[in-house]
């Protein structure tokens, strides 16, 4: 799917700070996750201790100025990174910006030698499911983080994604 409406993909900026902890709180409530039980808490207090350190990387989708996306990427080991904080503003989704941004993420963790993505969703977020099932992730636990029920997927990064992936998104460097 092409995105002919502006739809833009940059490195996060410390003015973006504000709006995706709104957009990261919006996703929470939607998954029906109390911030309190939050699986990652505190890692939006300070994004490039989190995020732009070593191999990891935040990224924003944007409308014109607005932040309609994000999703950050953080090293687990050598070989293995893990998706997470991958939201989209509900006014924005169903436009292919998640699966754009999921893109770009994985283009970043190829890039820099990650050879296993993994990421954690809730069993009742069947949009995003169908999404990462699309992109190739396999479902690989079920996992339970206190109150919260977790399912985490994995994806081999070693063979490139299919032509046409893309979906027409530009990335900023």
């Amino acid at each position: 799917m092409a995105h002919d409406d502006g739809f833009q993909i940059r490195p996060y900026q410390t003015t973006d700070h504000e709006r995706i902890v709104e957009l990261n709180r919006y996703g929470l409530r939607a998954a029906g996750v109390p911030d309190t039980a939050d699986v990652y808490a505190g890692d939006l207090d300070d994004i490039a201790a989190s995020y732009l350190n070593g191999r990891g990387t935040m990224l924003i989708g944007t409308l014109g100025a607005r932040v309609v996306a994000m999703g950050g990427l953080r090293e687990v080991d050598q070989d293995i990174c893990e998706i997470l904080r991958m939201r989209v503003d509900s006014e924005a989704q169903g436009r292919g910006y998640g699966r754009a941004i999921l893109q770009a993420l994985e283009q970043h963790a190829r890039r820099n030698g990650f050879t296993t993505a993994t990421l954690l969703t809730g069993p009742e977020q069947h949009p995003a499911i169908d999404l990462y099932l699309s992109a190739g992730y396999t479902w690989t636990a079920d996992e339970n983080h206190g109150p919260v029920r977790g399912v985490r997927l994995a994806k081999s990064l070693t063979q490139p994604d299919r032509p046409g992936d893309g979906h027409g998104a530009r990335v900023a460097p």
